[in-house]
């Protein structure tokens, strides 16, 4: 369901569910063969090591990428970014990335929280996710 109508005219509207999925799912094959790479060149063995490095390099990309760029490779992608949420036009900024990176990490530890946070922009207002929520986020496509 698209919620682009409630966006002010003259605004830069929200960005529905599919388009962040896809922008989603294009991130995570950059992180997995960064991940990957890191892993041949380290000779982690061990399977927690090699999921505490994915979530390392998962944060580490998220967190510099949108910190200073306001988006992703994969939200670029998808011409999208990631904003503050009560005027809906400022760059979020490093700190905020920063939260915005840690809660989707930590979701992501528990799959239950994981699948919600995946769908929760599907009946949310604002199409948030939970960790949008976290650190007071929206994403705008443009």
């Amino acid at each position: 369901m698209n919620r682009t109508s409630q966006v002010p005219p003259g605004t830069v509207p929200l960005a529905n569910w599919g388009v962040r999925a896809v922008g989603a799912v294009a991130d995570a094959v950059v992180i997995g063969t960064a991940t990957y790479v890191i892993d041949l060149a380290a000779g982690i063995r061990a399977r927690t090591g090699y999921l505490y490095l994915d979530l390392g390099v998962s944060f580490v990309y998220s967190f510099v990428l949108v910190g200073f760029w306001s988006h992703t490779l994969g939200m670029a992608w998808m011409r999208l970014d990631a904003v503050e949420a009560v005027e809906g036009r400022t760059p979020i900024g490093p700190a905020r990335a920063a939260i915005r990176s840690l809660a989707a990490g930590l979701l992501t530890i528990v799959p239950v929280a994981a699948f919600l946070d995946l769908l929760w922009p599907l009946w949310d207002r604002r199409n948030q996710t939970l960790h949008d929520k976290a650190a007071g986020t929206v994403v705008l496509r443009h």
